[in-house]
This record gives structure tokens, sequence and C-alpha cells, in this order.
């Protein structure tokens, strides 16, 4: 099954760079310069890992991490100048995020991380329920 990838960058060149090396690596890329047009077409599509800046216009990255986290729990890369002087680890917590790269970024260690992030919540997925879950649902 083809990956396929929503890619998430105000900055066209960022946008191109991203889609291409991922083309490369065999996924099928979709884009979008905002965060109103990347949740429509998020919401639209089916996607295995979202990529996205935080700072966007109209709906920021940290508005579009809340949307999709309220449909979907597909992961989620954020790519970002800077993480507004907070803890890595508490921003991600926060947005629910899977992973983040800071700017700039080596393109073979963002391939790594998307695939990475793809294995991850494709085994996640392919798991049987736990025994808990299991116990619940005869119970029902």
């Amino acid at each position: 099954m083809i990956p396929k990838i929503l890619v998430v960058d105000n900055n066209d060149s960022i946008t191109l760079l991203l889609s291409l090396t991922l083309k490369t690596e065999g996924c099928d890329v979709e884009t979008a310069a905002d965060g109103m047009e990347s949740f429509q077409k998020f919401r639209r599509n089916e996607t295995d890992v979202l990529v996205t800046d935080l700072v966007m216009l109209e709906i920021d990255g940290q508005e579009l991490c809340r949307r999709v986290r309220k449909i979907s729990g597909v992961p989620i890369l954020i790519i970002t100048g800077d993480l507004g002087g907070h803890n890595d680890t508490d921003t991600l917590r926060h947005l629910e995020a899977n992973g983040y790269l800071t700017k700039p970024f080596d393109l073979e260690d963002f391939a790594a991380q998307v695939k990475n992030l793809l294995t991850n919540w494709r085994e996640s997925q392919s798991r049987p329920q736990s025994l808990g879950d299991e116990a619940e649902s005869i119970s029902s």
C-alpha cells in the first residue's frame, strides 16, 4: 500500500522539497499552503502521516493539530523553526504530535522520521485488541 502523506507549509520551496523527497521514497504526497486548506484536504482524503509547520495563516499548525486529533490518531510530524521557547516534550504532548524537526533539517533525517512514524502507525493499527478490550466487548 502506497503511503499517503499530507505536507503543510506556507513556504512553497519547502513544500516542494519535502514533497519531492517523499515521492522518491515511494509516497503519494499532497500539499497545502495553510491550515484551512490542509484540514479540508485531510478530511476529504485518507492520510497516513501529517507533516505540518506551526506558523501559518488562517489556521496555524497548533490549531490544525487540535482539529486533526479530534477526528484522527494519524501520526503528526511538526516541522518548525522554533517551538516558541517551550520545552520540546511539553509542546509535543500539548499538540499530541508524534515528532518534530527543527528547520533547517537534513532531508534524509526527515524521510527516516516519516518512515518511522508510518511504520509505528501501521503496526499499531494491525495489533489485536488487548485482553482488557476483549473482556469489555464480551461483557457488553
